[in-house]
């Protein structure tokens, strides 16, 4: 009985953090020009900077997004790499009008989120939890995996709806809603060969497990801004998100389950989070940010701070620290017509290396950034982009299971991403 219970714990353990697939997220071209938007005064603004677009020159600007990105994404166990390769392209609306002392915008995006995930040689997971069957049975299951299918996807589309007021030639405010609807999904499948009569021995029955399903939320944040402008060539801007609360209902097929000792034993066992009819909260926290521009010459140098409360949002059954994101950057306008753009961003999630697992590890990652802003007219701008996103690769940390002495050992996974991008957006002033 004790052997039972060991191997139910240790496959709760491998899969009990496994409930989303990490993303690289992004609003507009100018980002991956320069990450470093928050202090600046920009259309791109309705997003990075609300309060800040009181100070726009009046009129009607529609801006349009498109952030390309090809993304791989990888888990290596033993000697064996298990990977993603998936492009993904996020697009991104901004409209604002401006009259007087007053502007009025609107910012459709995917608010988070990337590409469908598809790891079509498996997951270390699978390998893991055949290991560590074989262990527990001193090597006499001689478990394998034969069938190791895994695609995931997550997305939060935004539409956020705002003003801003500018009491005077230094300060203004703005504030807003943002309606999110999210759609987490996730399609496995693993099958294993084993010694039927070890199996038989310890309860175990039937050698395949298959899964198909599909998680939505949607809830309502609000935006808050403030922006000092003391001199012409100097910007100072705050900006606070609140959390949204996201309630995710969820909806599966799962017909094919392995049973230990009379129990099933589906792959909603291992992600109860996606198992029929679960009701699980898993927030977007509250985000503040900091920024601030200044001019010298010819040349734009701007610095940010982000801050993400982690710790006071509900994420499915996880722990995270809060998290926070580093950023600065330059801007040099060449002549009337082209500016050049560079940038860095660190950022450190505020995961936990308990966290990570098959489909969710959230490892920090410094992105290097250039491009050329193109205005071949007063009423016209192209944007150009390219990017490059560093993830520091790091290994998963040993669990212990409810039986002594024995643990899963994600430790022997190091998990992994590279990311690259290219940006492109255009303005049109009315």
């Amino acid at each position: 009985m004790k052997l039972k219970i060991a191997i139910l714990s240790v496959l709760t353990a491998i899969f009990s953090n496994a409930a989303s697939i990490d993303y690289l997220s992004n609003n507009s071209a100018s980002y991956f020009q320069n990450p470093s938007q928050t202090g600046q005064i920009s259309v791109e603004g309705a997003f990075y900077n609300p309060a800040g677009t009181a100070f726009l020159d009046d009129g009607t600007y529609i801006n349009a997004n498109l952030q390309n990105s090809m993304i791989d994404e990888s888990m290596t166990l033993n000697g064996k790499k298990l990977k993603s390769h998936r492009y993904a392209g996020a697009p991104s609306f901004n409209l604002l009008y401006k009259k007087n002392n007053y502007s009025f915008f609107g910012n459709l995006s995917v608010i988070a989120g990337g590409a469908t995930l598809r790891y079509n040689d498996g997951v270390a997971g699978i390998e893991l939890a055949g290991e560590t069957f074989n262990n527990i049975t001193g090597g006499k299951l001689g478990a394998k995996v034969v069938k190791n299918r895994f695609t995931g996807q997550n997305r939060y589309y935004q539409l956020m709806l705002g003003s801003a007021y500018k009491f005077n030639d230094t300060f203004s405010m703005s504030g807003g809603l943002k309606y999110v609807y999210a759609h987490r999904k996730l399609d496995g499948e693993a099958q294993y060969s084993y010694n039927p009569l070890v199996g038989a021995a310890i309860g175990l029955n039937k050698n395949y497990l298959s899964m198909n399903s599909k998680r939505n939320a949607q809830g309502i944040g609000g935006i808050i801004g403030f922006d000092y402008r003391p001199t012409d060539t100097l910007n100072f801007a705050v900006k606070y998100e609140t959390p949204v609360k996201l309630k995710f209902k969820s909806k599966a097929q799962e017909n094919n389950k392995m049973l230990l000792a009379g129990r099933p034993l589906g792959i909603s066992f291992f992600y109860p989070e996606y198992a029929d009819g679960v009701n699980l909260r898993r927030d977007l926290p509250g985000v503040l940010a900091l920024g601030v521009s200044k001019d010298v010459n010819k040349w734009t140098f701007s610095g940010g701070y982000t801050h993400y409360f982690n710790k006071a949002a509900k994420i499915d059954r996880f722990k995270y620290n809060d998290g926070y994101e580093v950023n600065f950057g330059a801007d040099y306008r060449i002549n009337d017509k082209f500016t050049w753009h560079a940038g860095f961003n660190y950022a450190d999630t505020g995961a936990k290396k308990e966290s990570f697992s098959d489909v969710e590890y959230a490892i920090n990652s410094q992105i290097y950034a250039t491009g050329l802003t193109y205005k071949p007219t007063e009423s016209s701008e192209w944007k150009f982009g390219l990017a490059h996103v560093n993830y520091n690769s790091s290994n998963g940390k040993r669990e212990k299971t409810s039986l002594p002495g024995v643990t899963i050992d994600k430790s022997k996974v190091k998990y992994d991403k590279n990311v690259n991008v290219f940006t492109i957006g255009y303005t049109h002033k009315f």
